[in-house]
């Protein structure tokens, strides 16, 4: 608890993570972000939902938009009224993955796959199936990719080399009036 006054964060904004003895955590996860799950079990049973966050210490997902709780906290501009609704943790075992063309609730189980990549290499990698049968649940694509590609490399190596400023002895290179405003008034002469 003490940690969270340390960052200026209430703590009634942030409750403490449970904690889970290491033998009892899950070793092999089959949920990753951005899955499409349904709820099993708690208040928003038989619902659907997609996977927010994945928590393998305390063996918990978050759901975006479910199992809601309102968390008094001081006023601030993300809660005018006071008053926060956060999602809440879910224990892996109460979701289940949805199968890719029905949409059901379905267990699945994991295979080791022999792939081939873009480049022509072949390697092996577990991949998740739906139990009993030969559908594939692939895994979800990042949202926020921002930089893939060439868009990481946008500006080419001769843009980037030549001059775009030239230094001039009749006037400044900062305005007169931001100096002016920098410097400090208090300070010895």
């Amino acid at each position: 608890m003490h940690r969270f006054k340390s960052q200026g964060v209430s703590s009634r904004v942030f409750s403490k993570p449970q904690w889970v003895n290491p033998k009892d955590r899950v070793t092999k996860w089959n949920i990753v972000t951005g899955d499409k799950v349904a709820i099993i079990a708690g208040k928003d049973k038989d619902t659907i939902g997609e996977i927010k966050s994945v928590d393998r210490k305390t063996n918990s997902v978050i759901v975006e938009g479910k199992k809601l709780a309102k968390k008094h906290v001081p006023l601030q501009p993300a809660a005018p009224e006071g008053i926060m609704r956060k999602e809440q943790p879910i224990h892996v075992s109460n979701v289940m993955l949805l199968h890719p063309d029905t949409q059901i609730p379905t267990r699945i189980e994991r295979r080791r796959v022999e792939k081939t990549l873009e480049d022509g290499r072949v390697v092996n990698r577990w991949s998740r199936f739906v139990r009993n049968s030969d559908v594939e649940i692939p895994k979800p694509t990042r949202k926020y990719n921002d930089k893939s590609g060439e868009e990481a490399f946008a500006t080419s190596p001769s843009d980037a080399l030549s001059v775009t400023y030239t230094p001039s002895a009749l006037e400044a290179p900062v305005p007169s009036d931001l100096i002016k405003e920098l410097r400090n008034i208090y300070k010895k002469k």
